[in-house]
């Protein structure tokens, strides 16, 4: 039931190391040898699984992208008329200061976008996690899909540079 390990001691020299079990509970204890230098305190060690899947760190990374690409594109969207900010700010009412109050008025339609940005972060993590869970994905061609996200979604907040785009779409979709 005792597995030899080891471990290298102040000395420079291999100490086994076996691994007892205490009422179910897993210690670590130097084995006992004449030439043994005092024992060390008992330490639970942690049992990790032999192989995690990727799936849930996809899913954790993907969704707050998602969040901040909703958050770029519902503030695109109620600049282009009143209407949509109106429809924008109401996802946020139930937020306080929302609608004017305060000394230094409301945070407008600023917490219908942040109301999106959460929502869409929130439910497509948990839908993803679920779906994915018992999933492997390589993260080493994940990580440049996810910077690559988390750039273009960082410009789409610089005007002078996604205005073009984004009147350009609006004429397209027929909106002022």
């Amino acid at each position: 039931m005792t597995k030899p390990l080891y471990s290298r001691s102040t000395h420079s020299e291999l100490e086994p190391l076996t691994r007892s079990v205490n009422s179910g509970t897993q210690f670590l204890m130097v084995e006992d040898r004449a030439d043994a230098p005092l024992p060390m305190a008992e330490a639970p060690i942690a049992e990790f699984p032999a192989h995690c899947h990727t799936g849930p760190v996809v899913a954790a990374t993907l969704s707050p992208l998602l969040g901040f690409f909703t958050l770029v594109i519902s503030h695109h969207i109620s600049r282009l008329s009143s209407a949509l900010d109106q429809l924008v700010h109401a996802y946020g009412y139930w937020i306080p200061g929302s609608q004017g109050s305060g000394p230094g008025g409301g945070i407008g339609s600023y917490s219908g976008k942040e109301t999106l940005a959460l929502a869409v972060w929130g439910i497509s993590w948990l839908l993803f996690h679920q779906l994915w869970k018992r999933q492997d994905f390589s993260l080493r061609r994940w990580l440049p899909v996810f910077a690559a996200g988390l750039g273009l979604a960082t410009l789409g907040l610089f005007h002078p540079v996604i205005d073009p785009l984004v009147l350009a779409l609006a004429g397209l979709a027929g909106l002022p």
